[in-house]
C-alpha cells in the first residue's frame, strides 16, 4: 500500500496584468502527468475582492492555480514528483523577476510529517491548521 500524502501548492501572483503571463506558463509548463483528465489536479485560482470604505481602501486578488493531490505517495524517487519539484524550481526562479508566488504543503500519515516550503514573496495564503472534531 505504502505510505501516502496530502499534498497543496499554489502558484500565484497578485498583479491582475501579471495573471495572462502565469497562466501562459503554467499551462505550458506544468509537467503532463498532473494534467491527465484521469487526474486532474490543477484547479485555477481567482479571487477577487474589493472593499472600498470611507477611511480606507482595501484590494485583495490573488490570480494563479491550486494544486491538490489527496492520498498520493510523494516519494523524490518518483519521476512525476522529480518533473512537479523542478517546475516549481523554474516557477520560484522565475517569480522572482515577476512577482509571482509558490506555496506548498504535505501533511503525511503521522502527525509530525509535515513539509512547507513557500517562494521569498508569498503571502501564507496556504496553511496548516490542526484541529480535533467529535464525529457522532
Amino acid at each position: 500500500m505504502g505510505y501516502r500524502s496530502v499534498v497543496e501548492a499554489v502558484f500565484y501572483t497578485r498583479d491582475k496584468e501579471q495573471w495572462p503571463l502565469l497562466k501562459l506558463y503554467v499551462d505550458e509548463n506544468f509537467p503532463k502527468f498532473w494534467k491527465d483528465e484521469d487526474i486532474d489536479c490543477l484547479k485555477p485560482l481567482i479571487k477577487e475582492e474589493v472593499i472600498n470604505a470611507v477611511t480606507t481602501q482595501h484590494h485583495v486578488g490573488c490570480y494563479g492555480y491550486h494544486f491538490i493531490a489527496d492520498n498520493v505517495k510523494w516519494y523524490e524517487s518518483y519521476s512525476e514528483i522529480q518533473e512537479f519539484n523542478k517546475f516549481a524550481e523554474k516557477f520560484i526562479s522565475f517569480g522572482k523577476d515577476t512577482n509571482w508566488s509558490y506555496e506548498f504543503v504535505r501533511i503525511g500519515e503521522e502527525t509530525a510529517d509535515t513539509e512547507e516550503e513557500r517562494s521569498d514573496n508569498a503571502d501564507f495564503i496556504l496553511c496548516v491548521r490542526r484541529e480535533i472534531e467529535l464525529n457522532i
